[in-house]
């Protein structure tokens, strides 16, 4: 089933104190008191949550990745990094940690923010890309940088190369096609970013022309 949404997200390191961080607040959400730990008091939730509340793990280094296999509801990452990372690292570090939990891979939820920017008229989505030109700067170019106006000075530079990050297109059977390798890869959620400034159009434009396409086609 396609599903477009996400559960709770813990982003972190891997380490083992964040999976006993994991198990923790499982036992927190359930209600249950947890016991002093060192100089930390012992911790009791007064209004625990109604419903199951999922946790996302999201990484891109196989330790994370891993846990997320082995703890997690679901595993987010982002696309726009190429294709081999998602099939012969990501996912099969998923599937990892699963089988060495003894989990069933296909009960852990697969989810990846899709960046796009569809639009009838393509130079428009060509030209939306440019609000989000950091992501196309290299990490080299990005560590380090506190100054908003020096990260935005160095993403001006770029912006004739910002829509490399994105899938962008203008009719949507050639839009449904650019999605296919990901849905066909294993990812059960996907959740849709567009860098417009005229999010309700994208939205409006999106739900009619794209999302019933997708949900024809892959249940």
């Amino acid at each position: 089933m396609l599903t477009v949404g996400v559960g709770a997200a813990l982003v972190a390191t891997a380490s083992p104190l964040t999976e006993a961080a994991i198990h923790d607040i499982r036992a927190l959400w359930r209600g249950e008191r947890i016991p002093a730990a060192g100089a930390l008091p012992p911790i009791q939730p007064m209004f625990p949550p109604v419903h199951y509340v999922p946790i996302y793990i999201a990484g891109y280094r196989t330790p994370m990745v891993e846990l997320a296999g082995r703890v997690a509801d679901g595993f987010i990452c982002t696309s726009g990094k190429g294709m081999e990372l998602y099939a012969e690292k990501l996912l099969p570090a998923v599937r990892e940690g699963a089988q060495k939990a003894g989990r069933d891979y296909d009960a852990i939820l697969k989810t990846i923010e899709m960046k796009v920017s569809y639009d009838h008229d393509r130079a428009r989505a060509m030209e939306d890309t440019k609000l989000w030109a950091p992501l196309a700067l290299p990490a080299e170019d990005k560590a380090g940088v506190e100054d908003p106006r020096e990260l935005e000075k160095r993403a001006k530079a770029i912006e004739d190369q910002a829509h490399r990050r994105w899938l962008v297109a203008d009719n949507p059977d050639e839009h449904v096609e650019q999605l296919r390798p990901y849905l066909e890869l294993g990812f059960d959620e996907l959740v849709f970013h567009s860098p417009t400034d005229q999010q309700e159009r994208f939205l409006s434009l999106y739900g009619e022309e794209i999302l019933p396409r997708l949900r024809e086609r892959w249940g």
